[in-house]
């Protein structure tokens, strides 16, 4: 039997397997049927990755492609025509597990497909779906695909600030995205304030001083880095001084005053911002908020 006949035959079960499998599941999920709603649905996204890879072959990208659209499909809003006129949007019901499965599914035949880490994050990390750390590990899946993209990381840093209320952490990934060529100068300055804010100074001026080494002067955001920087650099110091004073007086100053008239700091370090550094009533210190309060 001649080669290319054997790869005609080859690609022909794997189209019917594809569909068999597809049309079944397509079935099920248009039912209303309570096995339906209980979880129990069946689909080539319940596979396992290897079964699955076998089974599509080279058509990777394409069944991928079918997936998202798939996932578009069950997300959508259901409209009914009205008997009167009009239209009514029906309530749908969805399967959050099942679709969570379709988006690993489709990462499985094509990781680098940059729809599927879109559409996830703008639907898994929310109410009613609550899927977050779901969602982090799709983002993970596709930062270590796509090297060259600061998306996945971005995204990555946000769910760990905003939902899993992690400001440290997210300030950490944040700095590292901003070192991807093409990346915002912005990620680098939000990295470096959460960094702060979680009372990770030094961190943050290490890490931004590690990203100025390469740039230039006349680069779009350098100033505004270095703004940051200085602002930073300011911050530790005084959070040095009140470490001192807090060393030898046995509890933390209310205001700056009581600080330089202890000997822990001689006079305030300039602010960039141009606005007088204040500490809080718990300690931290900020450069950024002149009406905290002192």
């Amino acid at each position: 039997m001649k080669k290319h006949t054997v790869n005609h035959i080859v690609i022909g079960i794997t189209l019917i397997c594809f569909y068999v499998v597809t049309y079944g599941s397509l079935l099920q999920r248009h039912t209303n049927s309570e096995a339906y709603k209980q979880h129990h649905n069946f689909g080539m996204w319940n596979l396992p990755p290897t079964a699955l890879l076998a089974i599509v072959g080279e058509f990777r990208g394409i069944v991928a492609d079918y997936l998202t659209l798939e996932i578009g499909a069950v997300l959508g809003t259901k409209v009914l025509r009205k008997h009167g006129g009009g239209f009514k949007v029906v309530k749908r019901f969805r399967n959050w597990p099942m679709i969570n499965q379709m988006f690993v599914a489709s990462q499985v035949l094509d990781p680098a497909f940059a729809q599927t880490f879109m559409v996830a994050q703008g639907w898994l990390p929310w109410a009613p779906a609550n899927m977050v750390e779901e969602t982090q590990k799709i983002l993970e899946t596709a930062a270590r695909s796509r090297p060259w993209d600061w998306r996945p990381n971005h995204a990555i840093g946000f769910n760990t600030y905003f939902f899993l209320k992690n400001p440290g952490e997210a300030g950490r990934i944040y700095l590292k995205t901003a070192k991807i060529p093409n990346a915002p100068q912005f990620l680098s300055i939000i990295g470096a304030r959460l960094a702060q804010e979680n009372g990770e100074t030094k961190a943050a001026i290490a890490l931004l001083k590690s990203m100025l080494v390469d740039q230039k002067k006349h680069v779009p955001g350098f100033a505004d880095m270095m703004d940051r920087l200085h602002a930073l650099e300011g911050v530790l110091v005084i959070e040095e001084a009140v470490a001192r004073y807090e060393k030898n007086k046995g509890s933390k100053p209310i205001s700056f005053d009581e600080l330089i008239a202890s000997g822990a700091i001689s006079s305030m370090p300039k602010n960039p911002y141009k606005v007088k550094y204040c500490i809080d009533s718990s300690g931290s210190i900020y450069f950024d908020k002149p009406h905290c309060n002192q």
